[in-house]
C-alpha cells in the first residue's frame, strides 16, 4: 500500500506539471479542430502565451500583423475566463466561455482598412485602405444568437480600384437582443454613398443595399460603381450572400 501510495502520488505530480507547463500549441491545436482560427508561432504555455493569429480558407493562413498575448483569469468547472491583449485593442479584451456561450466586456480598437482583404470578397478585390475604429458593448454570442452592440466606423476610406481618395466615411452597426444579430449601413460623409441592411445567421451572412455618388462625381466613381453589383437606374444594387 505504501508504494501504492508513493506510485499515486507521482503519477499525480506527473500530471499536474503536464498540465501547468502545457505547451500554447495545445490551444492552437485545439482551435484548428473547432474553427477557422489559426496560431502561428505559438510561445508559452496555454495558461500565458502569445502568438500570431491567422484566419484560414482551408488553403492559405493570412495573418494578423503583431502577437495576441493571452492569460487564463479564471477557470472553473463549467467555464474559462481569458484576457487578451494586441496593439490594436485601446484596453485588453476579456473573454469568457461557458457552456451557454461566450461573452465579452466592453472595449475599441483602432484597425487598419487593410485587414478587410483578408475576409474574402468583395474586399479582397477592393483592396481597401483607411482606418477602422471599432467598438462594442458588454456582449454575448450563444450559436446564431448575439446579444449587445457594436459600432464599426470605416474613416477616409480609400479603394485601389478608385483614384478617388477618400470615397467617404461610412458606419456599420451590428445589434441584437438574444437572437441573430442586425446589421445596419450608413454613410458618414463623401462622395460614394452607400446605404443597407441585412442579418448574420451562424456563418452565413445576408446582405441588401445601394449605392451611388455625389452628382458630380457619378463619372469619375463609374467604374468603381460598376464593381459593387448590379446597375439599376443611377444606383447600383449591394447584395451579399455568403451562404
Amino acid at each position: 500500500m505504501k508504494i501504492f501510495g508513493i506510485g499515486l502520488v507521482m503519477v499525480l505530480a506527473a500530471v499536474t506539471t503536464i498540465v501547468i507547463r502545457a505547451p500554447a500549441a495545445w490551444l492552437g491545436d485545439w482551435l484548428e479542430a473547432r474553427s477557422r482560427i489559426r496560431l502561428v508561432d505559438a510561445r508559452g504555455t496555454v495558461w500565458q502565451g502569445s502568438a500570431l493569429l491567422g484566419m484560414s480558407d482551408g488553403r492559405t493562413i493570412t495573418l494578423v500583423p503583431g502577437r495576441v498575448d493571452w492569460r487564463i483569469v479564471g477557470l472553473t468547472p463549467n467555464s474559462v475566463s481569458a484576457e487578451l491583449s494586441h496593439e490594436w485593442l485601446t484596453t485588453p479584451l476579456r473573454l469568457s466561455l461557458a457552456g451557454d456561450g461566450l461573452s465579452f466586456t466592453k472595449g475599441s480598437s483602432r484597425i487598419p482598412a487593410g485587414v478587410l482583404a483578408s475576409a474574402g470578397a468583395p474586399f479582397n478585390t477592393l483592396k481597401p485602405g483607411g482606418t477602422l475604429d471599432i467598438s462594442w458593448t458588454d456582449a454575448k454570442l450563444r450559436g446564431a444568437a448575439f446579444t449587445g452592440e457594436m459600432q464599426l466606423d470605416w474613416l477616409q476610406a480609400k479603394s485601389a480600384l478608385s483614384t478617388i481618395a477618400p470615397l467617404g466615411s461610412y458606419r456599420l452597426r451590428v445589434r441584437g437582443s438574444g437572437e441573430p444579430p442586425i446589421l445596419e449601413l450608413q454613410t458618414l460623409t463623401g462622395p460614394l454613398q452607400m446605404q443597407g441592411s441585412g442579418r448574420i445567421e451562424g456563418t452565413r451572412v445576408r446582405f441588401n443595399g445601394t449605392a451611388t455618388a455625389e452628382a458630380g462625381m457619378r463619372s469619375s466613381l463609374d467604374g468603381l460603381l460598376g464593381l459593387l453589383g448590379m446597375r439599376s437606374g443611377d444606383k447600383v444594387l449591394l447584395a451579399i450572400d455568403s451562404g
